[in-house]
């Protein structure tokens, strides 16, 4: 896995084959079948190691709002650690093991806070589309600075824009506090977005 895992970084997922994970480990790429049925069943598999990656312990306190806010802060780091991934997330969102851990974490979440079941499906899909869409703009700016710049690039702010004053005078008021820092931004928006649920 952490093999497959590294050809998907370095090469992208578009040049994910079992031909190319065979070259990466000097092995015949038939040996990989004997490990997954198809490439599909491998990159499921690859999928849900990117969504469990640091949610060993997923988060469990007093406060079922800092929880939610930590399981979603975690699956977006998730996502921006393999940039070259997070897109596949989007197409074939994963439907077992860490996924289903998550969601039913923050369910449970949204339960604990009083919110009956069409409220928390309500809320919780608002959770994960804004949390997948961000973590998607910012993975497809980081792939590729990394492609330009090798490791340890960054991406740059998702948000910022440069509007002229005088054609879009709403959008240029609003522009200074579109934050550099993504981590804030999303996070703030995760905040507006939580900030009615019940107590």
């Amino acid at each position: 896995m952490a093999a497959a895992i590294q050809v998907v970084d370095t090469q992208g997922a578009g040049a994910f084959s079992m031909r190319a994970l065979g070259a990466f480990l000097e092995c015949d790429p038939t040996a990989m079948y004997r490990h997954f049925r198809t490439k599909n069943a491998l990159l499921d598999a690859l999928l849900d190691s990117v969504v469990r990656e640091g949610s060993a312990e997923l988060p469990q306190s007093d406060d079922p709002r800092a929880d939610i806010r930590a399981n979603f802060r975690q699956l977006r780091r998730s996502l921006l650690a393999h940039p070259t991934l997070a897109p596949l997330v989007l197409r074939r969102p994963p439907g077992v093991g860490a996924y289903w851990e998550r969601s039913d974490h923050a369910v449970a979440q949204l339960h604990r806070a009083g919110m009956n079941p069409v409220d928390a499906a309500n809320v919780y899909q608002t959770l994960l589309f804004y949390t997948l869409g961000h973590a998607l703009s910012e993975a497809r700016q980081l792939a590729r600075a990394l492609e330009r710049e090798g490791a340890g690039a960054d991406g740059g702010p998702v948000a910022s824009v440069d509007a002229p004053p005088e054609r879009h005078p709403d959008l240029s008021d609003v522009a200074p506090h579109l934050r550099d820092d993504n981590e804030a931004q999303f996070l703030a928006g995760l905040d507006l977005i939580l900030r009615d649920l019940p107590r």
